[in-house]
């Protein structure tokens, strides 16, 4: 009988154990939604689909805490700090810039983007486009569609453009904004459905290429075998572009 009550006990606390591990917490506008068993997405996705009219090519799904993010971040500013002590003397305004890319990348949010394309209406009715999520913290991103995108890179500032409906992603850049150290024959966009685009924009190479509302367009350093130390730079600051949140 003893026996009988204690493994009874035994199943009764591997089951509030399990129950409380597979806890799923979802962040979205700085409220928490707490789920006791592993939700599907669409399940996540009811909670808040009806509050705006939102523009679900450029929603996302984060795991909050990714410490190797951080760890690239850190390496990243101590490269751009190296250049700027390089640069601080001989040429101030190209410092200036690099002071100011150092300064938004300092800035940026953080986590890890899943690759999950989060659609309300899509995972209603396709099996594969509603996935469960596994126990833990997520943040879930949601907008209204955007009228800007936003530029940085080798250039003089970060800037916030006004999006151009059926424009090349060349429209955006002139030999003004960008630096010295600027790549002039490609830029990287990061569009706000995940998607890594390289993009010729040189006369000789171009290719037509929009940046959808909300993109960002990295203006890519130069690298070349005076600056070997921009290939590494380059897809470090891709790297954590994807992964900002931009809220």
């Amino acid at each position: 009988m003893i026996r009988n009550r204690l493994l009874c006990l035994l199943i009764l606390s591997h089951f509030i154990l399990s129950t409380a591990l597979a806890e799923v917490t979802v962040i979205f506008e700085q409220k928490p939604y707490t789920f006791q068993q592993e939700p599907r997405l669409v399940e996540v996705l009811s909670a808040v689909s009806n509050k705006h009219n939102w523009y679900w090519e450029g929603a996302a799904l984060f795991e909050s805490e990714n410490s190797d993010l951080e760890a690239t971040r850190q390496t990243l500013l101590n490269n751009l700090h190296t250049l700027i002590y390089k640069y601080n003397t001989d040429n101030p305004k190209l410092a200036h810039s690099l002071i100011q890319l150092e300064n938004t990348i300092t800035n940026w949010r953080l986590a890890k983007r899943l690759p999950v394309k989060v659609d309300f209406d899509l995972a209603r009715i396709v099996a594969a486009s509603n996935p469960q999520l596994p126990q833990g913290k997520y943040d879930l991103e949601l907008s209204q569609r955007k009228n800007t995108v936003q530029l940085f890179g080798a250039v003089h500032a970060t800037k916030l453009l006004i999006h151009l409906n059926h424009a090349d992603a060349s429209d955006y850049i002139n030999d003004q904004l960008r630096t010295s150290l600027a790549d002039t024959d490609i830029v990287f966009l990061i569009q706000p459905d995940g998607r890594i685009i390289k993009t010729p924009i040189a006369y000789w190479n171009k290719k037509h290429q929009e940046v959808m509302p909300g993109g960002q367009i990295f203006v890519p350093f130069k690298e070349s075998i005076l600056h070997p130390e921009f290939t590494l730079i380059n897809q470090q600051i891709v790297a954590l572009a994807l992964n900002r949140l931009q809220k």
